[in-house]
């Protein structure tokens, strides 16, 4: 992911932490806040109890790139931080994934599954 896409200062995090929404997985939480910019920044995060770091590392670059797929059809205006749960490191890829879609879908920050063609009406070509 680019650099101007991720998160990295620590006063950042800490905005997120007390003004951001939380939006809670088995595997994975999202804190979303508003932020300013005509861009989505993301920050990945895995605590201790993930694992040892090899296990984060695997997770952190598991999420990266689910994330890099998903960050053209993001709404600019965003924050989001990403922060792996414990059981994220037992989780294949495809669970990673389905995580992912449904806290941007809970978030409200992607169209509903059941719309595949967001802004298509029922029944045009």
């Amino acid at each position: 992911m680019k650099r101007i896409y991720r998160l990295r200062r620590g006063r950042d995090f800490r905005r997120l932490r007390h003004t951001g929404r939380v939006y809670v997985h088995p595997l994975l939480v999202l804190r979303v806040a508003a932020n300013d910019l005509p861009l989505v920044r993301m920050g990945v995060t895995a605590g201790r109890k993930v694992g040892t770091a090899v296990v984060r590392n695997k997770v952190k670059r598991r999420l990266r790139e689910i994330l890099r797929a998903r960050l053209p059809h993001l709404p600019p205006g965003y924050d989001l931080w990403w922060i792996a749960r414990p059981r994220a490191a037992r989780a294949s890829f495809a669970a990673l994934q389905d995580a992912v879609d449904a806290l941007l879908q809970q978030a409200g920050l992607t169209a509903s599954p059941a719309s595949p063609n967001p802004g298509r009406e029922e029944g045009s070509p």
